[in-house]
């Protein structure tokens, strides 16, 4: 092997007008892709997180609308529950009274026949109509 050297100012003229515009080509061409992926991340995370963002808002409106329709449902299961409460009072006041008729009836039944039905007591005053129309019939025949 021969024993040449190259001067140190054609290796540095040599790096200064051969590599180093090679590495500055390779280095810009990876740079420029690296910050366009960059920026094209950076935009898909923005259109995401838009994204996000509408649907944040119609999940949060839409929470707003269910909790609103769950307060009237309370409202009216308050409402119903009141007057459930009523219904069972007038139902056992209703049952109190029943039971007061059925015992008198069963009184009445048992105790003979003190009362006359209305069936009889229509019949009865049909009967004492007939009567009188035809005492009236007879006194006029008595009249002179």
């Amino acid at each position: 092997m021969s024993d040449q050297s190259i001067p140190l100012a054609v290796l540095a003229h040599f790096h200064r007008e051969v590599i180093i515009p090679d590495i500055e080509r390779i280095v810009g061409g990876a740079e420029r892709r690296l910050r366009d992926e960059m920026h094209t991340l950076h935009d898909s995370v923005l259109t995401s997180l838009d994204r996000l963002e509408f649907e944040y808002q119609a999940i949060r409106a839409g929470l707003v609308r269910v909790e609103e329709r769950l307060d009237r449902v309370e409202q009216r299961l308050d409402s119903l529950a009141t007057e459930h409460r009523g219904l069972v009072a007038t139902v056992q006041r209703l049952d109190e009274r029943l039971s007061r008729v059925e015992k008198r009836l069963e009184e009445l039944v048992s105790g003979g026949r003190e009362y006359a039905s209305r069936t009889e007591v229509q019949d009865l005053r049909d009967r004492l109509d007939g009567l009188q129309a035809r005492v009236d019939a007879l006194e006029k025949r008595l009249e002179p």
